[in-house]
C-alpha cells in the first residue's frame, strides 16, 4: 500500500517531525538555508515526501468517501429517533400522572363488580373441573392402551385428588365418577404389576434384546449391550449409618424421568420399568408392588426356566434321536478325556440350556437390581420432601426395599435343583460334608410331589365350553359397565392361568422341570463353566454379594464335589489307567502320533496325557478341592512310571523274547550288561557331560577326547577284565526299537507335563485365574534344583503344528510348595529313566563292539598262508549289528540322539584293537593285511553314522600295525 510506504519513509527519515515538541518554523528555515548547517539539500526529499503523502490521502478519500457519506446520513436518522423517543417519554409521563389521579378516586360500584367476577370465575372453574373429570376415564383408557402409564397415573392421581376434595365431595353428581376413578386405579395397578413382571421376566417380545441366545462354540457369558441408564451419584456428607446401608445409590434431585408420548415406551424395556415404578410411586402403591414381586418370584423364575427348556428343546428337536447314539467317528482318545465322556450332541444341548438360561437370569437379576435402584431413588426423593408434605414422608417411610438375598434365594434354589437334575439321578443324594448323612439330608433338591391331576389334562366338553363362553360374555359386559377401564376384547385374548400366589405354601414351584439329557456326574464339566461365569457376572451386578455363606453356591458345589463327583472321578481315573497300561498293546505306537510328534509315541502315554489334561481342565473349571485333582494327577504319573519301569526291565531282560513278562517283578529279572551299566552312577555322570547329549556346543576337542577316554576307562573297569557273553547282549531289533520308543515317549510325556505347568489362561475365562497365575509366578521364582533338572526337556522339540483340543479352556496345572517339589522329583525320575534308555542304546553298541572285537582278536586266525580279501567274520557281524542299531535308532529318535549313541565309538575300537593285540596267537604279513582290512571295514562302516574327524582316530591303529 502507498500510504504504508510513505509512513515508513517518514518514520525512517523524518522521525523528529512526529515528536510533541517539533517546531515547523525551524524546519522551514533550515530547508531554505543553503549553508553548511542548513538542510537545503533535503528540500527535494521533503517535497517528494509531501507529494507522496498528498497522493496517499487522495487515495484513501477516493476509497472511503461513500462510507463517509452514508455515516452522515445515518447520524441524522439516529438523531431524529432520539428526539422522537424523548417526546414519547414526555407523553407517557403525562399519561401516568393522569392514571394515578383517576385511580385515587373512590367508586363503590367497581368493588361489587369485582366480587361478582370472582364468584363467576369460581363457578366456571368448578364446571371446568367437572367437565374434565367427566372426560378423564376415557383419556386414562387411551393412555393405558398406548402403555403411557406414567401420564395415566398422574392424570388419575390428580383427578382423584380433585374429586375427593372437600368442596367436590359436596357435589353428589360426582359420585359415579369417583367410583369409576377408583375402579380405574385398581385396573391400572393390576396393569402395572403385570407389565412390570412381563418385562422383569422377559415375557414381552420387546425384551429379546436384553438376552443373548447361545451360539455354538460359546466360551463365556456375553455382555448384553442393552443396560439400564446410569444415574448421577452424590455422596452426601451428613448421612447416618443406617441410611448408608439402606441406600446405595444417591441420585441428583433434578434427575427426573420424563415420559415421551410420541413413542412406544415398551421398546426400551428398562425405560418402561422405570416408568412403571414412577407410576406406582404416583399411585402410592410401591409397598404393595414390592410385596407382590417377592410373592410371585418363585413362580415366575420356575416359569422362566420352563420356557427356556422348551426353547432349547425346540432348537434341538432334530438332534434328539442322535443324542443317544454313539459317535462312531470320534477319536479313540476321547474315552480318556473325562470332560468328553458324553456325546457332542448331548453336551451341546447342555451348553445351550445353561448359557441361554444364565443369560436370561442375568437379565432378570439386572432388572431386579434396576427396580431396586429406582425404588431407592423414589424413596430418597420422597424423604427429601418430608418438610413440604407430611403425606409424602409417611408413604416413603412405609417403603421397605427388599434385599438382594430375598431375590437371590429362590433363584438359587431353582438353579441348584436344575444342576442336580443333570448331575445326579433320583437314587443319588448329596450329603453335606459338615454333617452326618443320618442327621440331615442335602436340602438343595426339591421333594418330588406326586401330582394327582390337573384341569388342563381333562377331556374337552363342547357343550360345557359353549355354555361357559356365553356366561363369560355376559360377565364381561356387566363388568365393562361398572369399570370403564376394562377392555373385554383385550382380556379375551389374554392367556389365563390358574396360578395362585400363596406366600404360606412350602414351594410354589414344586413341579419338576423337564430333563433334556440323562443325568450324569460327568456333566459337571459342561455345567460348571457356565455356572462359574454366571456367578462372576453376578458379582458385577451385585458387588456386595458373597456366595461363600451357607446359602451360596460354594456349599452346594463343595458337597457335590466331595460326595459324588470326586469319588466317581477317582474311580474312572483308575479304570482308565488300567485300560491304558494293561495289555500287550499298551506300548504300541499311537495311530495319531504325528499329531503330537515327528516320531512314534506309545498309546498309553497319549491316553494318560489326555486323562491328565482333562483333570486339569476340570480342576480349572471347578476350583473346589484342587488338591484332590493334583493327587489324582500324581497317581497317574506314579502308575505310568511303574509301567514304564517294568517295560524297561522287560526289554533289557536276558534271554526273554520281546513283549513277554512286562508285569514281572523287576527284582527277579537279570538284565543285559548295557542296561546294568546305564544305571551306574559314575558312568552316567560321564555320559551326561557328553556335548551331543546336553547340546553343549562350546566344548573343545581336548575336553571331548578326555571325556571319551574316561568313559572307555570306566567301561573297562565295569567289564572287570572278563569276556562278555552272548546272552549279555541284546540282539533283537524289536527290543532296540522299543528302547528308543520308550525314551522318546518319556521325553514327550515330561515335556507335555511341563507344558501343562507353564500354560497361561486368559484372565477373562474364570475368576480364579488371576490367583492361579500368581501361584505360578511365585513358584517359578523359587525353582529348586530338581525343578531345573526336570525342566530340561520342557521346551525341546515342541511340534508347532500340534492343535490342542480344548472345548472349555487352555489347561493349567498350577503347583507350589511341597506339591511342586514332589512333582519336580517325579519328573526328574521320569527323565532319569528316559536317559537310562538312551544310555542303554549307546552302551549296547559299545558292548557289541567289545564282544565282537575281542572274539575277532582272540579267536581269529591271523597266521595265514594265503592273502585274504575279506575281513574277519566277527567284524562283518559287528558292522551288521551296528548298522541294525543305527536303523533302530533312526526309526525312533532324531539325528541328535543318533550322534550321541555312536559318539566316541572309533576311539573305543582303536583302544580295543591296540590293547587286545597281545592276545593274537600268531601273526604274519597276511594276518597284518587281514587286520588292516578289519580296520578299514570298521572305519568305512562308522563313517555312515559317525563324524569323519572321529573316524580319523583309527589311523592310529594302522600306524600301530
Amino acid at each position: 500500500m502507498m500510504y504504508k510506504a510513505v509512513l515508513r519513509e517518514i518514520h525512517e527519515g523524518w522521525q523528529f517531525m512526529l515528536e510533541d515538541e517539533f517546531d515547523p518554523v525551524t524546519l522551514t528555515l533550515k530547508l531554505l538555508d543553503d549553508s553548511s548547517v542548513g538542510k537545503k539539500k533535503d528540500y527535494k526529499a521533503f517535497q517528494r515526501v509531501l507529494y507522496n503523502l498528498d497522493m496517499a490521502l487522495k487515495t484513501i478519500v477516493n476509497d472511503y468517501y461513500k462510507g463517509f457519506n452514508n455515516s452522515i446520513g445515518t447520524f441524522g436518522g439516529v438523531l431524529q429517533y432520539i428526539n422522537d423517543s424523548s417526546s414519547r417519554v414526555v407523553q407517557m409521563k403525562a399519561n401516568l400522572k393522569k392514571c394515578k389521579e383517576e385511580l385515587l378516586l373512590k367508586r363503590n360500584d367497581l368493588l361489587n363488580l369485582w366480587y361478582k367476577s370472582q364468584q363467576y370465575k369460581e363457578m366456571l372453574s368448578i364446571l371446568e373441573i367437572i367437565e374434565e373429570l367427566r372426560t378423564t376415564p376415557e383419556k386414562i383408557d387411551m393412555l393405558m392402551e398406548s402403555k403411557h402409564v406414567l401420564s395415566a397415573s398422574k392424570l388419575l392421581s390428580n383427578s382423584l385428588k380433585q374429586a375427593m376434595n372437600k368442596d367436590m365431595m359436596q357435589i353428589g353428581a360426582l359420585d359415579d365418577i369417583r367410583r369409576t376413578l377408583k375402579s380405574q386405579k385398581n385396573a391400572l395397578y393390576d396393569l402395572l404389576i403385570e407389565e412390570l413382571h412381563n418385562h422383569l421376566y422377559l415375557k414381552n417380545s420387546y425384551c429379546e434384546n436384553r438376552r443373548i441366545v447361545y451360539s455354538p462354540q460359546q466360551q463365556d457369558l456375553p455382555e448384553i449391550s442393552i443396560k439400564p441408564r446410569e444415574f448421577k451419584e452424590l455422596k452426601p456428607s451428613n448421612v447416618s449409618k443406617e441410611q448408608k446401608e439402606d441406600s446405595e445409590i444417591f441420585s441428583m434431585e433434578n434427575d427426573i424421568l420424563v415420559e415421551d408420548l410420541d413413542k412406544n415406551p415398551e421398546t426400551d424395556s428398562y425405560y418402561y420399568m422405570e416408568i412403571i415404578m414412577e407410576s406406582l410411586s404416583v399411585l402410592g402403591d410401591i409397598p404393595a408392588a414390592l410385596q407382590t414381586i417377592q410373592e410371585r418370584l418363585s413362580v415366575e423364575i420356575h416359569a422362566l426356566i420352563d420356557r427356556t427348556i422348551s426353547e432349547v428343546e425346540q432348537r434341538h428337536i432334530n438332534q434328539w434321536v442322535q443324542t443317544y447314539k454313539k459317535d462312531k467317528n470320534s477319536d479313540e482318545n476321547d474315552i480318556y478325556c473325562l470332560d468328553k465322556a458324553n456325546s457332542e450332541a448331548k453336551n451341546e444341548i447342555l451348553k445351550d440350556l445353561l448359557w441361554t438360561l444364565y443369560s436370561n437370569l442375568e437379565s432378570v437379576l439386572r432388572g431386579h437390581r434396576f427396580v431396586e435402584t429406582c425404588t431407592r431413588r423414589i424413596k430418597k426423593r420422597l424423604l427429601s420432601e418430608r418438610s413440604n408434605n407430611a403425606e409424602e414422608a409417611s408413604s416413603a417411610s412405609s417403603i421397605n426395599i427388599y434385599h438382594f438375598h430375598e431375590i437371590w434365594r429362590p433363584v438359587q434354589t431353582e438353579i441348584r435343583s436344575l444342576l442336580q437334575d443333570y448331575l445326579t439321578s433320583s437314587d443319588q443324594n448329596i450329603v453335606s460334608v459338615n454333617e452326618s448323612s443320618t442327621v440331615k439330608n442335602f436340602s438343595g433338591k426339591r421333594e418330588k410331589p406326586k401330582q394327582l391331576f390337573t384341569f388342563a389334562e381333562t377331556s374337552e366338553d363342547v357343550e360345557l365350553n359353549e355354555a361357559y363362553d356365553k356366561l363369560k360374555q355376559k360377565l364381561f359386559l356387566s363388568y365393562r359397565k361398572q369399570v370403564p377401564g376394562f377392555n373385554s376384547s383385550k382380556s379375551s385374548n389374554t392367556t389365563h392361568h390358574s396360578t395362585i400366589v400363596d406366600k404360606y405354601a412350602n414351594d410354589m414351584s414344586s413341579k419338576e422341570h423337564k430333563v433334556l439329557v440323562t443325568p450324569d456326574a460327568y456333566n459337571v464339566s459342561v455345567l460348571l463353566k457356565p455356572t462359574m461365569a454366571f456367578l462372576q457376572r453376578l458379582r458385577e451386578v451385585f458387588p456386595n454379594y458373597d456366595d461363600q455363606n451357607e446359602e451360596g453356591f460354594g456349599s452346594f458345589l463343595d458337597d457335590f464335589a466331595v460326595n459324588v463327583f470326586l469319588p466317581q472321578i477317582e474311580e474312572k481315573v483308575m479304570q482308565l489307567i488300567h485300560h491304558a497300561t494293561v495289555g500287550l498293546d499298551a506300548f504300541q505306537d499311537a495311530r495319531d502320533y504325528k499329531n503330537y510328534s515327528r516320531y512314534p509315541i506309545a498309546k498309553s502315554a497319549v491316553a494318560l496325557i489326555s486323562v491328565i489334561q482333562s483333570l486339569c481342565r476340570t480342576m480349572h473349571s471347578m476350583p473346589f478341592h484342587t488338591d484332590e485333582y493334583v493327587r489324582l494327577i500324581e497317581v497317574v504319573l506314579l502308575k505310568f512310571y511303574e509301567k514304564c519301569y517294568q517295560r524297561f526291565y522287560s526289554t533289557v531282560a536276558r534271554g526273554s523274547p520281546y513283549g513277554n513278562d512286562q508285569n514281572a517283578n523287576t527284582a527277579d529279572v537279570t538284565i543285559s550288561t548295557s542296561g546294568d551299566w546305564a544305571q551306574d552312577e559314575s558312568l552316567v555322570g560321564l555320559l551326561a557331560q557328553n556335548p551331543f547329549f546336553n547340546d553343549d556346543q562350546k566344548s573343545d576337542h581336548e575336553f571331548i577326547k578326555a571325556l571319551n577316554q574316561a568313559e572307555i576307562t570306566m567301561e573297562l573297569k565295569l567289564k572287570n577284565d572278563r569276556l562278555l557273553e552272548a546272552d549279555e547282549l541284546i540282539f533283537d531289533s524289536k527290543k532296540l526299537i522299543a528302547l528308543g520308543r520308550l525314551y522318546h515317549t518319556l521325553k514327550w510325556f515330561v515335556r507335555e507335563i511341563w507344558e501343562l505347568r507353564t500354560a497361561r489362561v486368559p484372565p477373562s475365562v474364570f475368576h480364579s485365574t488371576t490367583k492361579l497365575l500368581g501361584q505360578i509366578h511365585s513358584s517359578t521364582q523359587n525353582e529348586s534344583t530338581e525343578a531345573k533338572n526336570s525342566k530340561q526337556w520342557s521346551n525341546q522339540g515342541i511340534n508347532q503344528s500340534k492343535e490342542i483340543e480344548d472345548d472349555a479352556s487352555p489347561v493349567l496345572l498350577a503347583l507350589r510348595g511341597e506339591i511342586a517339589k514332589r512333582f519336580d522329583a517325579l519328573l526328574t525320575t521320569y527323565q532319569q529313566l528316559a536317559e537310562t534308555c538312551l544310555f542303554t542304546l549307546r552302551l549296547e553298541g559299545r558292548c557289541h563292539t567289545m564282544y565282537y572285537l575281542e572274539m575277532a582278536i582272540r579267536e581269529g586266525n591271523y597266521y595265514l598262508e594265503d592273502e585274504t580279501y575279506e575281513p574277519d567274520p566277527y567284524v562283518i557281524t559287528l558292522n551288521s549289528d551296528l548298522m541294525e542299531l543305527d536303523d533302530c535308532i533312526n526309526a525312533s529318535l532324531p539325528p541328535k540322539d543318533e550322534l550321541f549313541a555312536f559318539d566316541g565309538l572309533p576311539g573305543l575300537i582303536s583302544h580295543i584293537l591296540i590293547f587286545e593285540a597281545t592276545y593274537i596267537k600268531k601273526l604274519n604279513s597276511n594276518g597284518v593285511q587281514k587286520m588292516t582290512r578289519n580296520i578299514l571295514a570298521l572305519q568305512q562302516n562308522l563313517s555312515n553314522f559317525v563324524p569323519l574327524e572321529q573316524c580319523a582316530v583309527m589311523e592310529r591303529v594302522l600306524l600301530y600295525l
